[in-house]
């Protein structure tokens, strides 16, 4: 009908908005903050997530309980979500189901992953997944490199994927990827389990250090 083009114009804004919104070069500088994940998403994101993929895609969230901490870049970690949001988005051009999810991941399932470069340990996995088209293994293989997209498909943007596989990479994180044509696909994040290291702790309560110290000095040559 006579509102075609216009609502086609809508579609395309959206992923321009968010190359605007969060510029990114490799050469910036992470800070990393201590930070629970379901707390990031809640707050960020989600009136950016449900205004950038639109009506047709319903949103869900399901957060996990007890979330243990993670050590990352807070706008890094909104850029990783807002590009896996869009390029989701593009993967359903007649709508569908994006739902985003945070857990624990306990090292015994960290194990099982080896063959896929796991480093065993404690995570927690932000998954982003979708009801779209899916990738084909050919596709799907090529999915983080540089300026690959998957608009071979002939449809989707591709935006940012190498760009959110560079982040998690400096985040000493995992990024893994499941998608099969017609099955929709899932992103799944692996973020180190934060540990409050001595040195953190010290930092914290640094005006007392000094007493400390030496009480620990003193009880030791008893």
């Amino acid at each position: 009908g006579m509102n075609g083009p216009c609502w086609h114009h809508a579609a395309n804004r959206a992923p321009g908005m968010v190359r605007q919104l969060l510029p990114f070069s490799r050469r910036q500088t992470l800070m990393p903050e201590v930070l629970e994940l379901g707390d990031v998403i809640s707050d960020t994101s989600t009136a950016l997530l449900r205004k950038l993929i639109g009506e047709t895609v319903q949103l869900e969230m399901r957060h996990g309980r007890d979330l243990w901490l993670v050590k990352a870049d807070r706008t890094q970690l909104d850029q990783v979500l807002l590009n896996l949001a869009v390029n989701a988005k593009d993967a359903m051009p007649d709508g569908g189901q994006l739902i985003i999810s945070t857990r624990n991941v306990g090292e015994g399932e960290t194990r099982n992953m080896r063959q896929q470069g796991m480093v065993p340990g404690e995570y927690v996995e932000l998954a982003v997944a979708d009801t779209g088209h899916g990738m084909t293994p050919e596709i799907m293989a090529k999915t983080f490199e540089p300026f690959s997209s998957t608009k071979e498909v002939g449809k989707g943007t591709g935006l940012g994927l190498s760009t959110v596989y560079g982040i998690v990479k400096q985040t000493g994180g995992f990024i893994f990827c499941d998608s099969a044509p017609g099955q929709g696909t899932t992103f799944r994040i692996l973020l180190p389990r934060y540990v409050k290291t001595e040195a953190d702790k010290a930092a914290e309560q640094r005006p007392a250090k000094k007493e400390k110290a030496r009480d620990l000095t003193g009880s030791g040559r008893v």
